[in-house]
């Protein structure tokens, strides 16, 4: 009688770097959440379907007012993957896990590991900007995490446009631009025609309720100085 043995089951592991969002709440949070709600507005599925890192240093709550916290988060449709920073009583399970060792880099793909220690070290090629040729239709997103994003042509209202680096229209912004989100603070966004509904660089953002109406219209550039963002006419 022949017995059947089952081939050896194995085990793939692989590593894979991903580029996450790092929202930071700070105190007190229904100050932080109307911020973020106006945020949403704007942008309400910017961060569907994207990594979300929790940064929790000096955010001082107890178990409840964190699980109330992340459940807020979670009706916002922001799923939280990880936490940095996070105090001991803030961790168990069925909460998100505690990441470390994150830096504010660019999204470029690291080299392996395992190459030989005898290997030259690959040299980090330059970002390639993207360039779309026609208008930016309302609903339509674009995210490119690495580089510059040129539009030669309109980008409709509800439209939006996420880049690594810098932003250039050629034509009528009416949608939304977040620019600079590899840690780029020099990333600027430039557009000949000015009615965005959001523009943002580094966190710092101005939308169409709080934008001076001068600029409205108008071809510009914005860019951050510090913390702030500021906006200067180009024709």
């Amino acid at each position: 009688m022949n017995a059947h043995v089952n081939p050896q089951q194995t085990l793939n592991f692989r590593g894979r770097s991903l580029l996450a969002f790092v929202l930071e709440p700070t105190q007190p949070l229904e100050e932080w959440f109307a911020a973020l709600d106006a945020w949403l507005v704007r942008s309400p599925t910017f961060f569907a379907a994207k990594p979300v890192i929790l940064e929790m240093a000096g955010l001082e709550i107890d178990l409840k007012a964190y699980r109330d916290l992340i459940s807020a988060l979670a009706r916002r449709h922001i799923r939280v993957m990880g936490v940095e920073n996070a105090d001991r009583a803030l961790v168990g399970p069925h909460l998100p896990p505690v990441v470390s060792g994150g830096r504010t880099v660019s999204a470029a793909a690291l080299t392996e590991e395992s190459a030989p220690p005898t290997a030259a070290p690959a040299k980090p090629q330059p970002a390639e900007p993207l360039i779309i040729d026609g208008n930016l239709r309302s609903g339509q997103s674009i995210m490119h995490p690495d580089g510059d994003v040129t539009i030669i042509g309109r980008v409709a209202s509800g439209a939006e446009i996420v880049a690594g680096g810098s932003v250039h229209v050629y034509g009528a912004l009416q949608g939304r631009v977040i620019a600079g989100i590899s840690g780029r603070p020099d990333a600027r966004i430039f557009c000949r025609e000015a009615h965005a509904e959001l523009l943002c660089i580094g966190g710092a953002y101005m939308t169409a309720e709080t934008m001076d109406p001068a600029f409205e219209g108008r071809s510009l550039e914005a860019r951050l100085v510090g913390e702030e963002l500021r906006l200067r006419t180009l024709d």
